[in-house]
């Protein structure tokens, strides 16, 4: 795991804000829903903070700066060729102390379903690999170890 690499780095995210104006509305169904009542900054937040506690390198002490982050762009889409969907997610992490930033962006396709209940749980159930892929994109930059 590229975040095990980082030896002795600890860090964690700390704040993150939502700059995204992400529309959780999924057709006529009603909003889409993430896990545990959160919004889905976050979540995304929480999420790579589990990343850090499971490669060990979380600062829990929070003897060290924490990162800031921000979530930029948040959009799904679960009608994008009729049985097709996506997640497009991007985010800037900022180190407060050295000034310096990472942005990641992922689009992550799956299938959806021309029933609009069965493509908005669809979309629901592709966060998760969605926000993974996320912060695997953010780990592995040769940026995140500045």
């Amino acid at each position: 795991m590229a975040l095990r690499k980082l030896d002795q780095a600890r860090t964690r995210a700390a704040t993150i804000t939502d700059q995204s104006n992400f529309d959780e509305g999924c057709r006529m169904v009603g909003p889409i829903k993430v896990s545990g009542n959160r919004t889905l900054a976050t979540f995304i937040r929480d999420s790579f903070n589990d990343e850090l506690k499971f490669a060990g390198v979380f600062d829990d002490t929070q003897t060290k700066p924490a990162l800031n982050a921000a979530l930029t762009r948040a959009a799904f889409s679960s009608s994008a060729g009729l049985t097709s969907g996506w997640w497009d997610l991007a985010w800037t992490l900022t180190n407060p102390t050295n000034g310096k930033s990472l942005s990641a962006t992922i689009k992550y396709d799956f299938s959806t379903n021309f029933v609009g209940e069965i493509a908005c749980k669809n979309v629901a159930e592709a966060l998760v690999p969605a926000v993974q892929l996320l912060i695997n994109k953010t780990v592995t930059s040769p940026e995140f170890r500045a």
